[in-house]
């Protein structure tokens, strides 16, 4: 490889190689989190339950359908525009939807702890696909369509439309920095960063943050300006009140 860099005759595979290397993600999907639920969510859940039944002003009966509300709301705060989830995890998801309404009941919390992980892991696998990308600089010669609103969109069937979902992104993204005036080695290095940071960022999801989301979906399917802030957020609210 040495004797080919020396001559200059870099072959189209060594270059990807080269590339490939250089965009690896900083974390392994290996050092993603493991989340369970905690003990003290058992309790809280069941505690949420009751006084929300018992005495918000909106009168909510946990029933089948308001578990389905439930349901959706929590996958539509994991994957709002769906790009990150295919059609087959919701399949298997939609087996809890009607069990939500049990489980928050008696905090029984773990089938919504697997959703949140399997959406971990997805989460990875589109920001590591989207470093990929930046192996070659992206070109604007040719038309092409972004939508950004995709919230009513169906779910992706297969990691290929997933993969074009992502491919728009990256290269809106890239476009936005290129009407800044940035030349493709500055947008390579910011895009690179920030897909970069938010895959670190995963690394960084704990337990609390699942149930807060899981919280909040229950919340919000009761009033949408009702929210639910763990102990950790509750204190950086006062904080910073």
């Amino acid at each position: 490889m040495k004797k080919v860099l020396k001559r200059t005759f870099i072959s189209a595979s060594v270059l990807l190689v080269t590339h490939a290397y250089a965009f690896d993600p900083a974390v392994s999907i290996q050092e993603l989190p493991t989340l369970t639920q905690e003990a003290q969510h058992s309790e809280a859940s069941k505690r949420l339950v009751n006084l929300f039944t018992r005495s918000h002003y909106k009168s909510v009966d946990f029933d089948d359908t308001f578990a389905v509300e439930v349901f959706d709301r929590y996958l539509k705060h994991l994957d709002a525009y769906r790009t990150i989830f295919l059609q087959s995890d919701i399949d298997n998801f939609n087996k809890y939807a009607l069990s939500f309404k049990k489980d928050f009941r008696q905090g029984r919390l773990a089938p919504a702890y697997d959703i949140y992980s399997v959406g971990l892991q997805r989460r990875y696998e589109r920001f590591a696909y989207a470093l990929t990308l930046l192996d070659t600089e992206i070109k604007f010669d040719i038309d092409d369509e972004y939508y950004f609103d995709t919230s009513e969109s169906k779910w992706a069937e297969t990691t290929e439309q997933l993969d074009e979902l992502w491919r728009q992104k990256v290269k809106y993204e890239a476009l936005n920095l290129k009407l800044t005036g940035k030349d493709w080695p500055e947008i390579q290095k910011l895009l690179h960063k920030r897909y970069d940071t938010a895959i670190k960022r995963l690394k960084q999801t704990q337990s609390e943050d699942v149930f807060q989301t899981l919280m909040n979906s229950y919340a919000r399917s009761i009033e949408p300006h009702t929210s639910y802030l763990s102990p950790r957020n509750a204190d950086r609210f006062k904080t910073e009140m």
